[in-house]
């Protein structure tokens, strides 16, 4: 994997996270946030790890020092603009413009479309789509004015799918990928790269808040063409090659990694 810019035979200068480079993580407390923070800090990121639980968040920036890694922990409300607006703030004075945004967090408020709330409704896009959209808006003048940059925003199957009794998370994610496009037809000038990475059922907490994970293995073995579940550490493998010079020529795409399962044209 390349961390730095490289020019290869061709004579294609392709651009990659440099050690040093920031890397902020929302919702960076568990599941894919702490594989990603893990998998960053690693590669010699400094990694932002942002999320609401400060004892998960603090956890993860353990787990990343005790890798050899560099983390930091910032407490945030994604549903609170003035929140993040303050968070982002004390992210850029302790270690400057990012190289690499991952818009990771999201709730799932659960409930049939006519049974939601509508402060359920509005709670799941304040915090999946509203605050990836002010994060972006925040740091991307930041990270234009250096001209080299990744985002990476966190869809779904559900997004293609659709999700009985989460219509509010399945739109959301469906919203992230339209999302994605638009940023990376914009950015694109400015040497930023946006890409979504789109899981299948994985073992995180919230599949797990409807299900055990015996029963999680046991209907992988009968409904996924590789067999199994994915893991945190999947995705986190995804995400490295996003970040790096490898993907350089890669940007505006929705990438499934779900063993499968879904297919995505």
């Amino acid at each position: 994997m390349l961390f730095r810019s490289q020019m290869s035979e061709d004579g294609i200068v392709r651009d990659g996270l440099k050690p040093g480079d920031g890397v902020i993580v929302t919702g960076g407390g568990g599941g894919f946030g702490r594989a990603f923070s893990k998998r960053f800090g690693r590669m010699g990121a400094r990694v932002a790890v942002w999320d609401i639980n400060e004892e998960q968040g603090r956890e993860t920036v353990r787990q990343v020092a005790a890798a050899g890694g560099k983390a930091s922990f910032f407490k945030v409300d994604l549903a609170d603009a003035a929140n993040i607006q303050t968070c982002a703030a004390l992210t850029l004075e302790a270690q400057g413009a990012p190289y690499c945004l991952v818009n990771n967090a999201s709730v799932f408020p659960r409930g049939e479309v006519i049974e939601l709330s509508l402060a359920a409704w509005e709670l799941t896009f304040r915090v999946n789509i509203t605050a990836p959209f002010l994060l972006c808006k925040i740091f991307g003048p930041h990270m234009i004015a250096q001209k080299r940059g990744v985002v990476i925003n966190l869809a779904s199957g559900r997004a293609v799918e659709g999700a009985a009794k989460g219509a509010n998370y399945a739109a959301t994610k469906a919203g992230m990928v339209s999302l994605t496009k638009s940023l990376a037809l914009e950015w694109a000038k400015h040497g930023i790269r946006v890409n979504a990475i789109i899981p299948g059922q994985s073992l995180t907490a919230m599949p797990l808040e409807n299900s055990t994970e015996a029963e999680m293995h046991a209907q992988a073995k009968i409904r996924n063409p590789m067999g199994r579940i994915g893991y945190p550490d999947d995705v986190a493998g995804l995400a490295a090659w996003l970040v790096s010079a490898d993907a350089a020529y890669m940007t505006g795409q929705g990438v499934a990694i779900n063993g499968g399962a879904v297919m995505v044209p």
